[in-house]
């Protein structure tokens, strides 16, 4: 790679060989400070084999250990580049096969964890061997090598993902670095270890630890390293038999904390089908000697594909008997996604992380393609066009950034773990299998994998591959023009029948930009577009590859004018539409007709018109309407969001308040009222949806009182009637209307149940229940919370995210936010502190978008790689003022003509009391 020509040519004077130099002299801190890599590792150094020789107690407060490395070297050097971050080195040494061990020296140059180890010698070209015996403490701050108390047992685990893996080991902390590593765990005798391979021996030490050596790995990257060691509950399930692609048995395993077992089974049952199904589909057997599924106690991110040892939140992949269908679903898609990392990512790995997406969107896109083959009528096809919504969301935004887009900075990697790169990434995939043929697409991925197999391929190598695969041309420009570019594109369609003519649409395209959106420069992609038409009760789908600004589509010489027309054919193109408000009118009408893809991505493109001034609110509405009377969950579920959408600009009048609430009512009560009686999965979790939409947003007084009922009733507060039975899919909206109901009482008896009751998913939702307050009179003492040590990091996180959401408390948590930056920066997640801008961005006010500017010019030092999202949180302000100057008034008139004609005026004034100032306007739940 062509990357930091600058500082590669600084390296190069350091390792040129000009003769033989005993005692070279070794480059001072500054002179380090000048010439270290802020990126990449310069070329010309890789490491070839690790063995890491680690003494992990988690009881303790330290770990320590050996690593060595052996090195290639392409020239002559007299030291290198690699990585170590916050450890305590104690010795390093040199070797050759030509040398004997010799003092190395070791600097710690940057604090994104870049370090110099300086030889003895002018060494190479050729093999040199580096041994660094260190020590540290374990992280607090679920980081690296961490450890967590839980139930009373200690755990110590290993968070590699992305560049964490230098906290706990010296290393090339880099994907393109593959090697394969022996690693020997000293543990408690009384402990069990994980890594990513079968132990190979153990030999039992006097004072009471175990000495465990593991079979060596397979060429891997640090990021992919597995350690834990704690009291784990084993769960042997059966080998995954061998197949038509697969000749051996592989152990599958679990492991969870003591008592959980059997919450683990579901997920080790599904696992065989789906690994089935990848290796059949791709033609490329599992390629690891074992399978582990770890549910992991207090682990920072959703799920980490560390290779055969797949690392989870416990929330996640727990399965219960208090478990919903909406948590079932989730488990489906987390597993089958870090399954599909096997191959995406661990077996085939990108060198850099500009290239991320070529694991993180094509598992997101298996997902789906696996759940819809083992259910398929499950409709996890419409997850997936849901999930490229939320990314249209983001990618809305001129300061969005492509899905493959250069990262020259170690602080900013972690940036591109976003919707862009998961759900965008996925969408566009979606979008060329759907356009050129799963028959042409699918196939071509196996032999990507097969050739690139225990080594890394870049998005070149990808296009590369595809197009000699698939001999079509216009797929790699279509992938090319969608991952390389930011933005979405808008499709305006204008269907044409004239009398003596055949019918046709008129397309054009332009990048989508909101209403005060700073998006000036035109752009262009090359599309693949599909439209469907109807024809009474028939539909035809029409497709032309688009490569201009402007082109026609002729929908056949014989045809008859169609009724109506859906610029997005099965809602699998990575783009919105543009429709005069007739063509609206007509597609409202015909909604029954449209398939759900067609009706989510409708619905999503309708809001989307409205934020960009483009259809009238009438428009919108009943769009929004006939999506809401759809039978999936997920078209009603997206009319619930463009109703939120609207709910901050209602509540700026108490009578537009009270009409929308009405209006909520009488669109979404009756579809609640008809699911009643269904024992249908998709059913059920559309009532769940619909009841919480109700009771919060809807403020129905007794789906609210149901709620806090069972809320306090969990808790161990009296109720004041019966109670219903909660699942996990109920406990987030619970335990918050609990909370917002009677906050003082409700506080410390769900802080005291969080310290009794051992599951996971319910102590996550009570974090988000606290966050959800709305008593002012109470939000010192949660603040006080957050920075007591009482709850973990994650949980202290999300209470004041939940804080700023809430209009009640958003400004008293925001001046406290500006007091308390630096100590809040201590007590969040390692990962957490470059998305702290974010937290304000519902501030919706010059001033607010000031002070945040403010508090990262002052603290903006504590939080590296915080640039991006301070430049999408400011973003979003300056948009939440322009949306609301432009629509407030339009949609308080709409929605004041609903308000019912008799209120209780104790009602009224209350509201009135509780409305939002005009600067801070209330969001969504």
């Amino acid at each position: 790679m062509k990357r930091l020509a600058g500082l590669i040519s600084c390296f190069a004077l350091l390792v040129t060989a000009c003769g033989p130099t005993p005692q070279p002299r070794q480059p001072d801190l500054s002179e380090l400070y000048t010439m270290a890599p802020r990126g990449p590792l310069p070329e010309g150094v890789k490491p070839t084999a690790y063995e890491l020789d680690l003494r992990i107690d988690p009881r303790e407060i330290r770990f320590g250990g050996k690593v060595t490395i052996d090195l290639d070297l392409d020239r002559a050097a007299t030291g290198v580049w690699l990585h170590g971050q916050g450890l305590e080195i104690r010795e390093v040494t040199i070797s050759t096969p030509n040398m004997e061990p010799e003092d190395g020296i070791w600097r710690d140059v940057l604090k994104s964890g870049v370090a110099w180890i300086g030889f003895p010698r002018r060494l190479g070209p050729g093999p040199v061997t580096v041994a660094i015996d260190y020590a540290a403490p374990f992280d607090v701050n679920l980081s690296g090598l961490f450890r967590v108390d839980e139930q009373g047992n200690a755990y110590a685990l290993a968070k590699s993902e992305s560049i964490q893996a230098r906290r706990f080991m010296p290393g090339f902390d880099e994907p393109r670095f593959k090697a394969p590593f022996d690693i020997i765990l000293t543990i408690p005798e009384s402990d069990t270890a994980i890594t990513n391979t079968p132990e190979a021996s153990r030999n039992v030490l006097e004072d009471g630890k175990v000495r465990i050596e593991f079979d060596r790995t397979r060429p891997l990257p640090t990021y992919l390293l597995s350690l834990a060691v704690g009291t784990f509950e084993k769960v042997e399930a059966p080998a995954l038999v061998p197949n038509e692609v697969r000749d051996v048995s592989i152990p599958l395993t679990g492991y969870t904390r003591a008592g959980k077992g059997d919450d683990l089974s579901y997920a080790l049952l599904m696992t065989e089908p789906m690994i089935e199904f990848f290796e059949t589909s791709l033609g490329v057997p599992y390629p690891y000697k074992k399978l582990d599924i770890v549910a992991a106690p207090q682990w920072p991110s959703g799920a980490t594909e560390l290779a055969a040892a797949i690392t989870y939140r416990e929330s996640r992949i727990l399965y219960g008997e208090n478990s919903g269908p909406a948590a079932r679903r989730a488990l489906l898609s987390i597993h089958s996604h870090e399954l599909a990392h096997m191959w995406f990512g661990d077996l085939v790995t990108p060198p850099w992380w500009d290239d991320l997406w070529l694991k993180e969107a094509f598992s997101s896109w298996a997902t789906g393609i696996v759940l819809s083959e083992i259910e398929p009528e499950g409709g996890y096809e419409l997850d997936a066009v849901a999930d490229a919504i939320d990314a249209m969301n983001l990618d809305s935004l001129a300061s969005a950034r492509a899905v493959r887009e250069p990262i020259t900075l170690n602080e900013d990697i972690r940036n591109a773990y976003d919707s862009i790169t998961y759900d965008k990434g996925l969408a566009v995939i979606a979008m060329v299998d759907s356009y050129f043929g799963a028959e042409t697409f699918r196939p071509a991925l196996g032999r990507y994998i097969q050739r690139f197999e225990d080594g890394v391929a870049d998005s070149p190598d990808f296009f590369d591959v595809i197009g000699q695969e698939t001999d079509e041309p216009d797929l790699t420009k279509a992938f090319r023009s969608f991952v390389e570019r930011s933005g979405l594109p808008v499709i305006t369609a204008d269907l044409s029948c004239p009398e003596n003519g055949s019918p046709s649409v008129a397309l054009s395209q332009h990048r989508y930009k909101p209403l005060g959106s700073p998006i000036s420069e035109a752009r262009q992609w090359t599309i693949p577009f599909c439209l469907t038409a109807g024809r009474e009760e028939e539909t035809a789908r029409y497709c032309k590859m688009i490569n201009g600004r402007n082109t026609t589509l002729a929908l056949g010489e014989e045809a008859s004018c169609p009724a109506w027309i859906m610029p997005n054919a099965g809602g699998k193109g990575y783009w919105r539409f543009s429709l005069e408000d007739p063509q609206w009118a007509t597609l409202a009408v015909n909604f029954p007709l449209l398939d759900g893809g067609e009706a989510l991505t409708a619905v999503d493109s309708a809001m989307a018109s409205y934020e960009a001034g483009e259809i009238t609110l009438t428009s919108l509405m009943a769009i929004i309407e006939a999506g809401a009377r759809r039978p999936e969950n997920q078209v009603v579920t997206e009319a619930m969001k463009a109703y939120r959408t609207l709910v901050p600009l209602a509540h700026g009048d108490t009578d537009a308040k009270a009409g929308l609430e009405a209006e909520i009512a009488r669109v979404f009560r009756p579809r609640l009222e008809a699911l009643a009686a269904s024992d249908d999965e998709n059913d059920r979790i559309l009532r769940q949806r619909l009841e919480a939409f109700l009771a919060r947003q809807g403020n129905d007084a007794a789906l609210r009182e149901e709620f806090s009922n069972a809320a306090r009733d969990y808790v161990g507060l009296e109720t004041s009637g019966t109670s219903r039975i909660l699942t996990s899919d109920d406990f987030s909206t619970a335990l918050a209307i609990g909370m917002q109901e009677d906050s003082a009482n409700f506080l410390p008896a769900l802080l005291n149940s969080m310290e009794v009751i051992d599951d996971p998913n319910f102590e996550q939702a009570a974090a988000y229940a606290i966050g959800q307050n709305k008593d002012p009179a109470l939000l010192d003492e949660i603040l006080d919370l957050t920075m007591s040590g009482r709850l973990g990091t994650r949980e202290n996180y999300r209470i004041i995210s939940g804080q700023m959401d809430e209009a009640e408390t958003r400004e008293s948590t925001w001046d406290w936010l500006q007091m308390n930056f630096a100590e809040f920066l201590k007590v969040i997640p390692g990962q957490r502190p470059r998305s702290t801008p974010r937290l304000a961005s519902d501030l919706c006010s010059t001033k607010g978008r000031e002070e945040l500017e403010t508090l990262f010019e002052l603290y903006g030092t504590l939080a590296p790689g915080h640039e991006r999202a301070l430049s999408e949180a400011t973003e979003r302000i300056d948009l939440c003022i322009a949306f609301r100057q432009a629509k407030a008034g339009e949609v308080q008139t709409y929605f004041a003509r609903f308000a019912p004609e008799e209120r209780d005026p104790a009602i009224n004034e209350a509201q009135a009391e509780a409305e939002p100032s005009e600067t801070t306007p209330s969001s969504s739940n």
